[in-house]
């Protein structure tokens, strides 16, 4: 009988753990893992931020200028009357469709004539007049609707024809409307305000000013001018009346040489007005974190690199507005 094959024991190798080199290794690997997860992560949600408070700014910008352009559209606007002597169309109103002042106003609740400027270094603002009708504004609810201003109160027809000559027949009183837009800040919250004639117990007055939209850090303005005035002085294309030849801040414009045609010096100058070019200054609606130390870089209204402050992103848009009131087509 043969006997069973022997089998050779096996050998059994100790078990060994990792070395502390290796583990430190290890550890150090995973942390570096863990970092750059992080980082990429922090960095997508700072991104992701940076591009919605980007993308709330630029539609507030839109919001801002359209509010504007709309206004500076109708500057000028009169319905038209018919003289005595049936010769030239003339409109109810034939005053200057805008005044502005660098720095804003001095006080913004006076008359229009009696407006005055602070000429600071500061938010420009501008008074915007035309014909409120309840077909060019949003009217009051009722049975006998009326026009309304900036922020939507109620305007007096109050005003008498200026045609000149006097129309044939009597003509009826008109609302004028007379809008006034600055930059104010509530606290630490920079706001474009308006403020506008409105129904009080005795006519019209300039009522109080009150917030259209919010994070407008700045409103400065230039304005394009003719050589001589356009209003309802020139029937037909005249380049001296209807030509834009420069744009001026309005210290430039108070400043220029009367061409004596209108007996008022003010009217004279702000007659020749045939477009306004605003420039707003937008901030985001919250800080950006982790912001750059020495804040984000933006471009100012005259195209200058500035500092932000606070950690808000900012960006300047421009927008040019033709009064088409005021110009005849050649």
């Amino acid at each position: 009988m043969r006997a069973a094959p022997r089998v050779a024991p096996r050998l059994h190798r100790p078990v060994r753990g990792f070395t502390l080199i290796e583990l430190m290794i290890s550890l150090a690997i995973g942390l570096l893992i863990l970092a750059a997860g992080m980082a990429m992560y922090a960095g997508s949600s700072r991104g992701s931020l940076a591009s919605q408070l980007e993308t709330q700014m630029n539609e507030d910008a839109i919001l801002a200028l359209n509010l504007v352009q709309q206004q500076l559209k109708q500057a000028g606007y009169s319905r038209q009357v018919v003289p005595a002597n049936g010769a030239t169309v003339m409109n109810n109103y034939a005053g200057p469709a805008v005044r502005g002042c660098d720095g804003g106003f001095v006080d913004a609740s006076l008359a229009f004539d009696r407006l005055t400027c602070t000429k600071g270094a500061g938010s420009d603002a501008i008074a915007i007049r035309y014909e409120a009708t309840v077909d060019n504004t949003m009217p009051t609810a009722g049975t006998t609707p009326l026009p309304t201003n900036c922020v939507g109160n109620a305007i007096s027809p109050v005003s008498d024809s200026q045609a000149s000559p006097p129309p044939t027949v009597t003509a009826p009183r008109y609302a004028l409307a007379d809008n006034r837009y600055a930059i104010t800040d509530a606290g630490t919250l920079p706001m474009l305000s308006c403020r506008g004639s409105e129904k009080k117990t005795a006519g019209n007055a300039i009522g109080d000013s009150q917030p259209l939209l919010s994070n407008v850090e700045s409103m400065q303005i230039l304005y394009g001018v003719a050589s001589r005035p356009s209003a309802e002085l020139a029937a037909a294309y005249d380049p001296m009346r209807h030509q834009i030849v420069k744009y001026l801040t309005a210290t430039q414009l108070d400043a220029e040489p009367s061409t004596a045609v209108l007996p008022d010096l003010t009217e004279d100058r702000w007659a020749r007005v045939l477009s306004v070019r605003v420039c707003l200054v937008m901030r985001s609606d919250q800080p950006l974190k982790d912001a750059p130390a020495g804040g984000a870089l933006y471009k100012d209204c005259s195209n200058v690199d500035q500092t932000g402050t606070g950690g808000y992103l900012r960006r300047s848009y421009v927008t040019t507005v033709l009064l088409r009131n005021r110009v005849i087509v050649q």
